[in-house]
């Protein structure tokens, strides 16, 4: 084996971030200093003929030994590749001669798309307005890199590099295709002494099929990424954490620190990646307003490691057998607030009063997790003593009077169901109650308000079987 085979046998490669800030000029001495060859461990060299590193499915998956203090394990699941579906791609270009390829000056160009969570740099990220074949573009400054990017609202194109200067960014930039599924560059725009050294996906950070998990915290969170791929794409994504020289991580070469330019985790994300067993990772972690919680990032990976899919799958029934807590469900901290568990779906349901326009108005939250979610306003709420029923699709909850011990629901197939109470709910002595009917039946309409309702009814008892209210819908 080849020394550089033995490197990619037992390597560790990245870290990543979101979000970026300030401003640049064109011109060479605009450019980010290239990092020293030699300096750190060796990751994970690419290059070679085959330059597609697409993730394979799992033999084993990644197992926590245990859960750090302070987190909850609230996601843990596996999404095998498609075989028939052709992934999004970046390509990394750098200098082919050297043994750890993010040593030198690097250059990656990729895509990134979805609304709500697009990589590159931020919106409100200053830059110098350039025009790219037609098409205006900004050159932005990060930490060690620079930018080239395209953005509209629900996508961005871009090229990246380290160690490059300006002119020679946007040119690549004006050479780009972004067109196809692997984002290439023209080998006449491509800089001198580069050369295509590897392509993967995500094109916007490190992700994908594979393998997550996700652990809350109170004012943090932390995600597991593991695929199982050519230890090379390490070096893809390693490129996006802010450590040109390259760390040990469990022992390995990899990457460590601030994420830039993913999606993932915020502006100042710290993470981990690595190659182990087979197996590319990612280790990434929010930070709470104080920059507290980047020790969990150490502690979760330092917790890992591979496991049976028999273990795999005991760790998750345990997950999908708890009923999701107010944090999970993101049903905010004021509220009268109901879980549980039916079948796979985990839910949970909450009520909040607030005040519009002078007047005391009632709110619904109810998510299923995994399924979605959302809320509504309920109206003015009703005269204390009386049950309140608001039919959020399968997910069905109110308000019970003061007083209740139980509330039932009987659906509109006649069949009766127990109700989740809460301690509390919006008024004092009144509980929230809530529960799942997975076989509701799709609701009649109507020309005139509400337009869509059930015929469901919802009665309070009182600790004797007593009746204090009923109400139908």
């Amino acid at each position: 084996m080849t020394s550089r085979g033995r490197v990619r046998t037992a390597l560790l490669a990245a870290v990543l971030a979101a979000g970026v800030t300030g401003c640049a000029e064109t011109g060479d001495d605009a450019a980010a200093p290239a990092p020293t060859a030699g300096v750190g461990p060796d990751r994970p060299g690419a290059g070679g003929d085959e330059l597609v590193v697409d993730p394979l499915p799992l033999d084993a998956p990644v197992l926590l030994d245990r859960v750090p203090d302070g987190l909850l394990l609230t996601e843990f699941s596996y999404q095998a590749p498609d075989a028939g579906y052709e992934p999004f791609r970046a390509t990394l270009y750098g200098d082919p001669a050297l043994t750890d390829t993010l040593d030198g000056p690097v250059l990656l160009v990729g895509t990134s798309s979805g609304s709500a969570q697009i990589g590159g740099p931020r919106y409100e990220a200053p830059g110098q307005q350039v025009d790219i074949g037609g098409r205006t573009g900004a050159v932005v400054a990060d930490g060690d890199r620079t930018w080239v990017v395209i953005q509209s609202n629900d996508y961005v194109e871009f090229v990246v590099g380290r160690g490059i200067d300006d002119d020679e960014l946007v040119e690549a930039a004006r050479g780009a295709d972004f067109e196809s599924p692997t984002a290439t560059v023209a080998p006449d725009a491509v800089p001198a002494g580069l050369e295509p050294l590897i392509a993967g996906g995500p094109p916007d950070g490190p992700g994908g099929p594979g393998q997550h998990v996700f652990l809350l915290g109170e004012t943090t969170w932390v995600s597991v990424v593991a695929v199982q791929a050519d230890p090379r794409l390490a070096a893809l994504w390693g490129f996006w954490a802010d450590d040109a020289t390259g760390t040990t991580v469990r022992g390995a070469p990899g990457s460590a620190g601030v994420l830039r330019g993913t999606y993932l985790g915020g502006p100042e994300a710290p993470g981990r990646v690595w190659a182990e067993d087979g197996l590319v990772l990612a280790v990434i972690a929010t930070l709470d307003r104080a920059g507290q919680g980047a020790d969990l990032v150490d502690q979760v990976v330092r917790a890992l490691r591979v496991g049976t899919w028999a273990e795999f799958d005991a760790t998750r029934r345990q997950l999908l057998e708890r009923p999701p807590t107010r944090a999970e469900a993101g049903c905010g901290a004021d509220s009268g607030f109901v879980s549980g568990v039916e079948g796979d779906h985990r839910w949970g349901f909450a009520v909040y009063a607030h005040s519009l326009s002078g007047q005391e108005e009632w709110s619904a939250c109810y998510m299923d997790i995994g399924g979605g979610g959302g809320g509504g306003t309920l109206g003015p709420p009703p005269p204390v003593g009386e049950v309140a029923i608001h039919p959020g699709g399968p997910i069905v909850g109110g308000v019970a009077p003061p007083g209740t011990a139980r509330v039932t629901v009987t659906a509109p197939d006649g069949s009766t169901h127990e109700a989740v109470l809460s301690d509390v709910g919006p008024r004092p002595g009144e509980r929230v109650w809530g529960m799942f009917l997975p076989d509701l039946p799709p609701p009649a309409t109507s020309s005139t308000p509400p337009y869509v309702f059930w015929s469901m009814t919802a009665t309070a008892y009182d600790a004797s079987g007593a009746v204090l209210d009923s109400t139908s819908v």
